[in-house]
């Protein structure tokens, strides 16, 4: 995998005293140019890079359109050179039209399987697409429109399959004993529609990482609505200026995060250090 291109991060969860790990990657789309589709991505012209001022996190996001779209399954763009097997998969998404959404446990452009979300039937569907036929594994009913950014992903642990709607536990399936291991991850659209996505983030389960002998870290603090390092408490845009002053190639940052911290607020801090050059970057819960 191309990190410096696809501008991921790396990120390893030490939740209390156990000794398992996530490694956390970030495809933002607002480095990559404009009116082209990623490197990184293997999808058709029906998917590039474009501009939305209405996006959660900004300027750029993922455009797709399945306008014209021969295949009956829709229009998938896919990770290259990426696998899942245990973890989380999740996505900020508008749909204009259609339906859409994240595409796992893909072994080939009619193996995989999906989790959609159909606007105009307010209906948020799990299925599994075998040999180009779609069965359908759970659904639940969904209060929503077209035009809403909403946020949608899926948990897998090689049993079940947890399905989020706005951060909501809508539905659980059973996995396929067949079809569970590393699968290529991706985004669909489908119904003729068209659709927004506004970044692409993986935690995957992994065994702990062991400390390093002699490296160094930056330690920033998160609690409540407070940002510190050091002994200073300071806004976004000051921890950003102070990382870029202490940056080096070979340094950690760790981020020492109180659990009842929005999500959203680690995730702009994580983005800040990934443009600044950050590489090794690491989150640690805190009670």
């Amino acid at each position: 995998m191309n990190r410096c291109r696809i501008t991921s991060v790396l990120a390893f969860v030490l939740a209390c005293a156990a000794a398992v790990a996530q490694e956390s990657y970030l495809w933002s789309f607002d480095r990559d140019p404009v009116g082209r589709v990623p490197s990184y991505l293997l999808a058709d012209t029906n998917w590039v890079v474009a501009v939305d001022s209405g996006a959660p996190t900004q300027p750029n996001v993922l455009t797709a359109s399945a306008e014209g779209c021969t295949n009956a399954l829709g229009s998938v763009c896919s990770v290259q050179e990426f696998k899942l097997e245990h973890g989380r998969l999740w996505t900020r998404l508008n749909v204009f039209s259609g339906a859409a959404g994240l595409v796992f446990r893909m072994r080939a452009a009619d193996n995989f399987d999906v989790l959609m979300v159909a606007p105009d039937s307010s209906r948020l569907q799990l299925m599994a697409v075998r040999n180009g036929v779609p069965q359908e594994l759970a659904s639940s009913a969904l209060k929503t429109a077209f035009g809403r950014w909403h946020r949608m992903g899926v948990e897998l642990d090689g049993r079940t399959i947890g399905c989020y709607f706005d951060g909501e536990l809508r539905m659980t399936a059973a996995e396929d004993p067949m079809s569970a291991g590393k699968g290529t991850i991706g985004m669909i659209v489908a119904g003729g529609g068209r659709v927004h996505f506004d970044d692409l983030n993986v935690d995957v389960t992994t065994a702990a990482e062991p400390a390093r002998r002699g490296e160094t870290v930056v330690q920033v603090f998160l609690v409540g609505d407070r940002i510190s390092i050091g002994d200073h408490i300071v806004t976004l845009p000051q921890l950003t200026e102070r990382l870029g002053q202490r940056f080096d190639s070979t340094q950690r940052l760790l981020l020492l995060v109180d659990r009842n911290m929005a999500y959203e607020r680690v995730e702009q801090i994580l983005k800040a250090a990934v443009t600044i050059g950050f590489e090794k970057i690491s989150i640690e819960l805190r009670k």
